[in-house]
C-alpha cells in the first residue's frame, strides 16, 4: 500500500469527519436551533 494512497484516504476521512463536527460546533456556539 502506497503512502500517497494512505494519505489521500486519510484526508478524505478527515474531511468527511470534519463536516458534522463543524456543524455541531457552530450549533453549540449559536445555541440550539
Amino acid at each position: 500500500m502506497n503512502l500517497e494512497i494512505f494519505f489521500q484516504l486519510a484526508a478524505i476521512l478527515l474531511i468527511l469527519a470534519a463536516g458534522p463536527l463543524v456543524i455541531v460546533l457552530l450549533a453549540s456556539r449559536s445555541g440550539n436551533l
